[in-house]
């Protein structure tokens, strides 16, 4: 399986892979992309299920990440920075301990976490019953962001929500999100950030995230983003493309 994908910069540049949310496309990390982009070469994949590869079927985590690895080779990206966002977080971690060799760091922001993710009743009723209506994306968005979007942002994300295969939200739900990982693999010498949304309710926060995922990587450091939710790369675009850099910046 080969994935969709944008690029911005200079393939000669260090390159970042960036990885999207439950619903999201490649245009969920645009902006921070084209923040980026002067310094770096920067690459946004479509997930299976997602924005243009919404016709493939949802996929377990091992094969996301096959799909991932084929789709960079086909594109000649070698030692990438990879980047996930949520859902991608969980795998985007799982791939560099298992193949850290290929990997230059990663970056997780508000990630589902090694350990089978914890919902509440809500939040796997909202994924699990999932209904492909402008009205339940509307509020499936609304629940993922503290800080408010530009009306630009905010019509395409929902229009991403919609485009998406309906069965991605229940598989995710059910099946990906409850992959467990812990244990499976020995510690790396990776350097991991871990970036969280200070209002962020949809994935553990920092003391179960650092003892489920993020003490497997050295070094690694976190920061909190005051006042915002789940969507970071839209509600605090500037500061997370300042904050990726630096760390870049300072391990490479």
């Amino acid at each position: 399986m080969t994935l969709t994908s944008i690029q911005k910069g200079n393939p000669q540049h260090p390159p970042l892979v960036f990885m999207h949310y439950l619903g999201g496309s490649v245009y969920t990390w645009l902006p921070v992309m084209e923040a980026l982009s002067q310094h770096f070469y920067c690459i946004s994949l479509d997930m299976p299920g997602f924005g243009d590869s919404a016709q493939c079927s949802p996929a377990s985590i091992s094969v996301q990440a096959e799909a991932v690895r084929k789709t960079l080779n086909e594109l000649g990206v070698s030692q990438p920075w990879l980047v996930g966002h949520s859902m991608t977080g969980k795998l985007v971690a799982v791939m560099a301990l298992q193949t850290p060799k290929e990997v230059a760091g990663i970056i997780l922001t508000a990630p589902s976490p090694l350990c089978p993710q914890p919902m509440t009743d809500q939040q796997f009723a909202m994924q699990y019953e999932w209904q492909a209506t402008r009205e339940h994306a509307s509020k499936f968005v609304a629940g993922s962001h503290q800080k408010t979007l530009t009306d630009d942002a905010l019509k395409r994300t929902i229009d991403d929500v919609l485009r998406a295969n309906p069965a991605a939200f229940p598989y995710w739900a059910k099946t990906a999100s409850q992959e467990d990982f812990t244990h499976r693999y020995d510690d790396v010498t990776l350097p991991a950030l871990l970036l969280l949304g200070e209002e962020d309710d949809n994935v553990p926060r920092l003391e179960q995230q650092l003892s489920s995922t993020l003490h497997q990587f050295l070094p690694h450091e976190y920061q909190i983003l005051e006042g915002c939710g789940h969507l970071l790369p839209l509600e605090a675009t500037e500061k997370l493309a300042t904050i990726i850099g630096e760390f870049i910046k300072k391990y490479s």
